[in-house]
């Protein structure tokens, strides 16, 4: 009788640390998925941003635009990493640490959300804002007597030709094929980024 409550005893004593362990492995989960929610919002209005002054620099030939488009390209591409560390930093300060996989997890997510986001703002310009002068001044930009000579003396004639029957075929697409290509393009790139920004996550500051 006595063994058969030592048994009862230790069961129950591993049963309750086992659901201590699932409820911490659920509160974990749960914080960097909601990270990863708001931190793929930030990376999203970054891209937005990036994309906004692109097109307005290119299509109203305006400078401070383009300029403010080359700041946005260096915080878009550094701003998950920054974001990745900083969760690394909060987890670290709760005692915990993500593994690789639940940091490539977090990445993978947050990119997601911010290629919806991003897609959702390129969709709204093209279908709204859109009235065809960044095509016509890319086509412009292209057909130049400078641009042509400086493709004919680098000896890229053929990329020239190419690259004018890339123009002429997104002119004819419409504002979800568009989007659709934007996000396919951003979402390969985004395999790549989390792979690097989950080390990043993961990494567990040696002692």
């Amino acid at each position: 009788m006595w063994i058969f409550l030592q048994m009862i005893a230790i069961l129950s004593s591993k049963s309750r640390k086992f659901a201590s362990d699932l409820m911490i492995m659920g509160t974990k989960n749960y914080t960097y998925k909601s990270y990863s929610m708001e931190y793929g919002t930030f990376v999203g209005l970054a891209w937005g941003s990036l994309f906004l002054s692109y097109v307005e620099g290119v299509s109203s030939n305006n400078g401070l635009l383009m300029l403010l488009c080359f700041m946005l390209c260096g915080i878009s591409v550094m701003l998950p990493f920054v974001l990745g560390w900083r969760l690394n930093r909060k987890m670290a300060l709760a005692d915990e640490r993500l593994s690789y996989f639940q940091g490539l997890f977090f990445a993978f997510s947050m990119f997601m959300y911010a290629c919806l986001l991003n897609g959702l703002i390129v969709f709204a310009y093209f279908n709204f804002l859109d009235d065809g002068r960044l095509m016509e001044q890319l086509n412009t930009l292209l057909t130049q007597p400078e641009m042509v000579q400086t493709y004919e003396q680098l000896g890229m004639e053929e990329q020239h030709v190419q690259m004018m029957d890339i123009l002429k075929e997104a002119d004819g697409l419409s504002a979800w094929e568009k989007t659709l290509l934007i996000f396919n393009n951003n979402f390969f790139i985004s395999l790549f980024f989390s792979i690097i920004v989950a080390f990043v996550t993961s990494w567990k500051k040696p002692n």
